[in-house]
């Protein structure tokens, strides 16, 4: 009897009928099935659910821990790496190993008609292969990867097959694959066409992961398939900063995206996908030292490793990743394209919870931007810190000084006592001084002139029609500016004195062009917010003003068409935005009212307001408009003339900031020269001084400066009071003569 157990033992050990195929030490078949419910892979005999993860670094013991059953390398001769070293820890955690046999890529130099080449190759493989496969973790074998990335010769597919065919020849055990960068059906057409020896295909997909059975059915794909490589979003697939600096999620979004990935794409497409590689158990630097990686630098678990726990087991860890809430610089997130100045200060403030209510313990870093331009994977430098620029970096907040001009990302860290980490970056662009590209000047001109032409007894519409100034009276101002060399102005409506002015430029020949403005009345009553507004707008008259909005829109747009070649650009709106106004108008209605005209007409359109609104503000409608309009006025936020420019400068750096994609153009700025409101301040010293400033710093940083204003108004402000500074903005007096500015 103890003969025959002998017997039976001999002959399982020789045949491996064990009922767990990881206790044996001979290879074990895997190969894949198809049913009524689809493929399947079948590993000794038994259905194999793959939960994977690529991995180069051996954490096979924490894979193992977290649920995962198999790896996938990428190389099995790869430097520094004990294939079977590896091999024999993953059988011992019982875990399989998908093993990557290196073929070279045409990007690299290797050429696929080089058959000298081609069976040098074919012939290292072959050594690789007769290495590991009877070793019983050997799961598949990947012949190359992502072949396909930025590849011409299609021969490379020959090879592949030729290598599938020299396997099966070795190895009847284990089945091949190739992967391809993303879901091609093109590549897929030539790798079914030139290498059927192969066994399956694998994709490597990451954002576009998510519209993987969109393209399946799109494409009538039905065969067996795994996914080799997916995770979090590539750095080719995210939003960008305005300088083109991919924005990372942080380690909590990854998480989430994840757990997202596996449960809604990846599990239902069981029956066709017959086994998927998480990306990447380990830690690489890809863009960023933090992009793909599961692990940090110091091989700490991230929350992302919570993450496929539950997906792979339906558990949590027992401790959790601190998780991310959100990050800040100057108040601004990763999507906000942070511009900062030289030299500054900046506070930076990262927000974590820790699930268990326990103690983090934080890590600030800075390094410049990431120049590589490689792609599928390819090696990139590790980028050393930057060090001297952080005030504090082991607490949730710290101040940044703002390096020389360039391109950075700031990175924190966050750690539990485990430890495990949570992290985030924001890319930020540092200027030495704000400065546009020359093309972003109106016309190539720095310095234009408001005008509107109101002499003492004439004033707009405020109701009951308008007095206007004559056509002499109009052109004798227009010789006076541009004897002056102001040949840009602007116009606030495109009303009657407006179109009188376009038609002496045009009869007269003047060297003018015309900013053409919209005027927009109330069409909500703002009566609450502007402190001069003491009675609600009735809704009556709110309804008229919005019907008239539209007839000068349509007016705007005619004009803007017969004389193109004179409205240099289109404003709609003045300050119809702000807070405090008296004719405010919803910022969807003005975005309605930019798109109407912006369809409408050839010439670039913006809309004006205070630099305050735009920065706070104003991202949806710079998002429609083709360059910013700012107003500011050191004078009336109670600047002396000492500080007005610098004042200025931070007004228009702070829009910048906020907005750094379009283009800026003063519409407003200026220095009255009378005012009860300010007497000391408002002289015509001062407007001089003010005027000579804002010009030399204008043309160093390329802004159009539109100068308010080219003549006094004396029907602005209160009647009975002659010295209200609104009255007093001109660079010449009401009576044309001019001030000290322009004598």
């Amino acid at each position: 009897m103890r003969y025959l157990v002998f017997l039976v033992s001999i002959f399982c050990l020789m045949t491996a009928c064990s009922n767990d195929p990881t206790s044996t030490s001979r290879p074990i078949k895997v190969e894949i099935v198809k049913s009524d419910d689809g493929y399947q892979l079948l590993r000794g005999g038994k259905p194999y659910e793959v939960r994977g993860a690529g991995m180069v670094i051996d954490d096979i013991g924490r894979i193992a821990a977290a649920g995962g059953n198999s790896i996938r390398i990428w190389d099995t001769a790869q430097e520094e790496q004990d294939t079977l070293a590896l091999l024999d820890d993953a059988q011992a955690h019982g875990v399989t190993v998908a093993l990557g046999l290196r073929m070279r890529h045409e990007r690299h130099g290797f050429d696929y008609d080089d058959p000298t080449a081609v069976a040098a190759q074919l012939e290292f493989i072959r050594g690789e292969v007769l290495k590991y496969r009877d070793h019983p973790a050997v799961l598949m074998w990947i012949i190359g990867n992502e072949l396909n990335h930025d590849y011409e010769n299609p021969r490379v597919y020959d090879a592949v097959n030729d290598v599938a065919e020299m396997i099966n020849e070795l190895d009847s055990l284990h089945p091949t694959t190739t992967t391809t960068s993303g879901f091609k059906p093109d590549v897929n057409a030539e790798i079914l066409a030139r290498a059927p020896a192969l066994d399956f295909v694998s994709f490597q997909v990451y954002g576009s992961l998510f519209g993987l059975h969109e393209r399946l059915a799109e494409t009538g794909f039905d065969r067996p398939f795994m996914v080799t490589e997916w995770g979090t979003i590539g750095y080719w697939e995210v939003e960008t900063t305005d300088w083109g600096a991919p924005v990372e999620l942080h380690s909590s979004a990854k998480a989430d995206t994840f757990l997202r990935a596996y449960r809604d794409i990846l599990e239902p497409l069981e029956g066709q996908l017959i086994g998927s590689y998480v990306f990447y158990w380990g830690q690489k630097q890809e863009r960023t030292p933090t992009w793909f990686g599961i692990l940090t630098e110091d091989r700490n678990l991230t929350e992302v490793a919570d993450a496929m726990q539950y997906a792979w087991t339906g558990h949590w860890p027992e401790n959790r990743a601190p998780r991310v809430e959100g990050m800040r610089l100057d108040g601004k997130t990763s999507s906000d394209s942070v511009v900062l100045q030289a030299g500054r200060d900046y506070e930076a403030v990262i927000d974590i919870v820790d699930p268990e209510g326990g103690p983090v313990a934080y890590r600030w870093e800075l390094k410049p931007e990431s120049t590589a331009t490689s792609g599928g994977g390819d090696f990139e430098a590790l980028i050393p810190n930057l060090e001297g620029f952080l005030s504090d970096t082991a607490s949730a907040t710290t101040t940044l000084t703002a390096p020389p001009p360039g391109k950075y990302r700031l990175f924190a860290y966050a750690a539990d006592e485990e430890p495990r980490v949570a992290h985030a970056n924001i890319p930020f662009l540092v200027e030495d001084e704000f400065r546009q590209a020359h093309g972003a000047l109106l016309q190539g001109e720095v310095l234009a002139m408001s005008y509107s032409g109101f002499r003492e007894g004439q004033h707009p519409d405020r109701g009951n029609g308008a007095t206007n100034p004559s056509r002499e009276e109009i052109l004798e101002d227009l010789q006076i500016l541009i004897e002056n060399d102001f040949t840009l102005l602007r116009m606030y409506d495109s009303k009657e004195n407006t179109v009188t002015t376009l038609e002496l430029i045009r009869e007269h020949g003047l060297p003018i062009k015309l900013l053409l403005g919209i005027w927009l009345d109330a069409e909500v009553s703002n009566h609450e917010g502007c402190p001069w507004l003491d009675e609600p707008i009735p809704d009556e008259k709110l309804a008229a003003n919005t019907i008239a909005n539209r007839v000068e829109i349509a007016r705007a747009i005619e004009l803007a068409n017969a004389y193109e070649d004179i409205v240099l650009a289109i404003n709609v709106g003045n300050e119809a935005l702000v807070e405090w106004n008296d004719h405010m108008v919803p910022l969807e209605k003005v975005i309605g009212y930019v798109e109407q005209v912006k369809a409408a007409v050839a010439q670039p359109v913006t809309v004006a307001d205070n630099y305050a609104w735009w920065a706070a503000e104003g991202k949806p409608l710079a998002e429609v408009v083709d360059f910013l309009g700012v107003h500011t006025y050191a004078l009336w936020e109670d600047k002396t003339i000492d500080e007005a420019l610098s004042f200025t400068i931070e007004n228009i750096e702070q829009v910048h900031a906020a907005l750094p994609g379009k283009p800026i153009a003063i519409l407003e700025a200026g220095w009255a020269t009378v005012a009860n409101e300010f007497p000391e301040r408002a002289n015509e010293e001062n407007q001089a001084r003010y005027y000579r400033e804002i010009l030399d710093w204008a043309t160093t940083a390329n802004v159009t400066v539109f100068f308010f204003e080219a003549f006094d108004e004396p029907w602005k402000g209160d009647p009975a009071n002659a010295n209200g500074a609104e009255k007093h903005w001109g660079i010449f007096n009401v009576d044309r003569t001019p001030k000290l500015v322009m004598r």
